[in-house]
Parts: C-alpha cells; structure tokens; sequence
C-alpha cells in the first residue's frame, strides 16, 4: 500500500482533502492510502516515512525544510486545494508516484 500523507496549515483542509482524495482512489481503485496532517504535526505523522508528501500552497513557505526530511515531497496545485478536489488531487498523486516510480 502506498501513502499518500497531506499536509496543512492546521489539519483541517488537509482532512477534507484527505476523505474526497480517499474515495477517489476507491473508485479508480488505486492502492493509496491518503493520510491528513498539520504542519506542526507532520513529523510525529508520517513525514518522514510516507511515500509522497503534498504539502497546500500555505505551508510551502517551508518547503525546503520539509523536503529535506522527505525528497518525495510536491506542493498542491493552487486550483486543486482551493476547490478541494479529491479526483484530481489522485490525478496528481499518481502521476507524481509514478514519476518517483513508487506506484505500481
């Protein structure tokens, strides 16, 4: 199973996204696990362990840190997070891994 970890400014956003992305990848039946963070909890939640990191256009103020905790890290696109789009955050969680070559 691969995870996907999301990672938010508080955690909530990062949830809304986590449960529409979630669905999602059932329906394309897509072996992903998403998973929903705060930033100032990524690290206890999976940062460094998780098999992609997608991080919303507001914690990318520290994206070089966090990348470098974890390579396989990308920011959301803007029109994906600001319309909290679950079938096109998979869209791009998918072409990501596949880019990363962790997706089967």
């Amino acid at each position: 199973m691969t995870t996907v970890l999301i990672v938010c400014g508080s955690g909530i956003t990062s949830q809304l996204l986590q449960e529409t992305a979630q669905r999602s990848a059932e329906a394309y039946r897509a072996d992903i696990t998403f998973e929903a963070t705060s930033y100032a909890a990524a690290a206890s939640n999976g940062l460094e362990r998780a098999d992609l990191v997608l991080v919303a256009p507001q914690v990318s103020y520290d994206y070089t840190a966090l990348k470098a905790v974890n390579p396989r890290l990308e920011k959301i696109p803007d029109n994906i997070y600001a319309w909290v789009n679950g079938e096109s955050l998979i869209k791009f969680a998918m072409t990501e891994l596949d880019k990363n070559k962790v997706a089967g």
